[in-house]
C-alpha cells in the first residue's frame, strides 16, 4: 500500500509542477517533455502496483482460509513479530523516498534571488577549484565550454556572434539573454561603445563604487544544478542607493573595467536610461540554443 501512496504522490508532484508552471524553476523548458512524460509513466506504474497489491492481498487471504486454524494460531505470535521487523525497515526506507514527494507538493517554490548569490559566494568560476567542472557555481558569463569540447564551443560562440556584431543597439530578450551575454563576454572588444538594453535584478557585489551595481538574471543551462546568475556590472552617472533584488530595465553603452575581486577585465554598461520594472512572470532565462 505504501508503494501505491508513494507512486501517487510522485505522479501528483509532476502533474502539479506542470499545472502551476513551477517546473520551469527546476529544469530548462527545452527538456520539459521528459518530465511531462513522467506523469504518464508514474500513473501507469501506480495502476500496475495497485493491481499487484490487490492480487497479493487476495492470495494471502485465500491461503489463510485454507490453513488449519489450530496450526495458524500456534505460529501467530512469531509471524507477527517477524512481520513487524520487516515492516519497520520498509517504512524507514519508504519515508526516505516519500519526503521529497511531500516537500515538492506541500512546500512553496521560491524564485531564486540575491540571497542565494550570498549563500553560494560571489566568485568567478575561473578562480574556483576546477575538479568538478559540471558542479561549478557560475557567475556573470554562462560558460558553455564546460559542457562541450573547446573547438565545438568556439564554433558555437563564433556562429552566434554574427547576429550581434552587426548591430549598434542590442536588446537582450528572455529568449536570447544567455546567448547574448556569452557572446559579449567572449568578444568584448567588438562590443565596446555599442548600446545594450537589458533587464534584471540588482545585486550589490563587493568592491563596487557608489554608482555601480550588478544587474543579474538567474539562468539555467540544463537544470537547477547548473544554474547561475548571469549579467553585467552597470554604472550610473551619479551615486545610487539601490537595494538587492530590485528589477530594472537599463540602456547604456558597453565599456570594460578591471574588477579586482575576479582579477580580470569585465564588461561594464554605462547607463544612459533606466526604469524600475515588476519582476517578470518568468523570472528565469534559459540556454535554448546549443548548435
Amino acid at each position: 500500500m505504501l508503494r501505491i501512496i508513494i507512486l501517487l504522490l510522485f505522479t501528483n508532484l509532476f502533474f502539479f509542477l506542470h499545472l502551476t508552471g513551477n517546473i520551469s524553476k527546476y529544469i530548462n523548458m527545452k527538456y520539459s517533455f521528459l518530465s511531462y512524460s513522467m506523469i504518464y509513466v508514474m500513473f501507469f506504474l501506480t495502476i500496475a502496483e495497485a493491481i499487484r497489491w490487490y492480487n497479493s492481498e487476495k492470495k494471502n487471504q485465500n491461503e489463510l482460509e485454507c490453513h488449519d486454524c489450530h496450526h495458524a494460531n500456534g505460529h501467530e505470535h512469531k509471524k507477527k513479530h517477524l512481520t513487524f521487523g520487516k515492516k519497520l525497515k520498509r517504512i524507514v526506507s519508504y519515508m526516505m523516498v516519500l519526503l521529497p514527494a511531500l516537500s515538492g507538493v506541500l512546500l512553496p517554490v521560491a524564485t531564486l534571488d540575491s540571497q542565494l548569490v550570498n549563500a553560494k559566494g560571489f566568485q568567478f568560476p575561473s578562480l574556483e577549484d576546477g575538479s568538478d567542472r559540471y558542479g561549478m557555481h557560475q557567475i556573470l558569463n554562462p560558460d558553455m565550454s564546460q559542457f562541450m569540447g573547446k573547438d565545438s564551443f568556439l564554433d558555437l560562440v563564433n556562429k552566434e556572434s554574427k547576429s550581434y556584431k552587426g548591430k549598434n543597439h542590442i536588446t537582450l530578450t528572455d529568449d536570447d539573454y544567455l546567448k547574448g551575454i556569452e557572446v559579449i563576454y567572449n568578444y568584448l572588444g567588438d562590443f565596446a561603445g555599442k548600446t545594450i538594453t537589458m533587464k534584471g535584478f540588482t545585486y550589490n557585489g563587493p568592491n563596487l563604487n557608489s554608482n555601480q551595481i550588478f544587474l543579474f538574471r538567474y539562468g539555467m543551462i540544463h537544470c537547477i544544478a547548473d544554474s547561475g546568475v548571469f549579467g553585467m556590472l552597470i554604472q550610473f552617472p551619479t551615486t545610487v542607493h539601490i537595494p538587492n533584488d530590485q528589477w530594472y530595465q537599463v540602456t547604456g553603452t558597453v565599456d570594460t573595467m578591471y574588477y579586482q575581486p575576479f582579477k580580470m577585465n569585465i564588461p561594464v554598461l554605462k547607463v544612459t536610461n533606466y526604469k524600475t520594472i515588476e519582476q517578470p512572470k518568468e523570472a528565469y532565462v534559459y540556454r535554448n540554443s546549443f548548435n
